[in-house]
């Protein structure tokens, strides 16, 4: 679709390469949505993007942003492995898994909440944000076995230093 030079006025890479373009939302929609997917939903071609990895970038300030029609119906995405000339990459281009407590079958509530669509910047906005907290739990949770390897560490030494060294008559300590 972004190779197409039939789309090239609604779709189209940036000058470096490494994000692409969606000009005019509304014509996209009705015009190449409904021939590539089942839908012609733009918020719902958001979404898919998202699930897949690739995120929306924000082209000016939030300070500075207006609400000018040509700002609000062009909209910019990448993906660290969606880049022009390197269709090698699509392969590695995957679905992003659900986490733990998402499979099996949905009820009630949660079945209802699921299926509700969001508005596609605040989708975009969500999926950067889950990406961030999965990326900070990483760090959150190496952290914390390395304060677990530290604590024993200083264990140990307590010990050494608490007993006193070899040879020495006396402990250092009185425990």
């Amino acid at each position: 679709m972004i190779n197409d030079p039939k789309s090239a006025h609604f779709i189209a890479w940036t000058e470096p390469g490494t994000s692409f373009v969606v000009s005019n939302v509304g014509e996209f929609s009705r015009s190449i949505l409904g021939s590539h997917f089942k839908h012609n939903n733009f918020s719902s071609f958001v979404r898919q993007l998202n699930m897949y990895g690739f995120h929306k970038i924000n082209r000016t300030p939030r300070a500075q942003r207006t609400s000018s029609d040509a700002q609000a119906s062009t909209w910019e995405f990448s993906h660290h492995k969606f880049l022009r000339g390197r269709p090698d990459l699509l392969d590695e281009i995957k679905r992003k898994a659900l986490l733990e407590g998402q499979g099996g079958v949905n009820v009630g509530l949660e079945s209802v909440r699921a299926r509700v669509e969001l508005p596609g910047e605040v989708a975009s906005q969500l999926g950067t944000m889950r990406e961030d907290y999965r990326r900070v739990w990483e760090v959150l949770m190496a952290e914390r076995r390395k304060n677990e390897r530290l604590t024993g560490l200083l264990r140990t030494l307590w010990d050494v230093v608490g007993k006193g060294f070899p040879g020495s008559r006396e402990s250092t300590f009185s425990s």
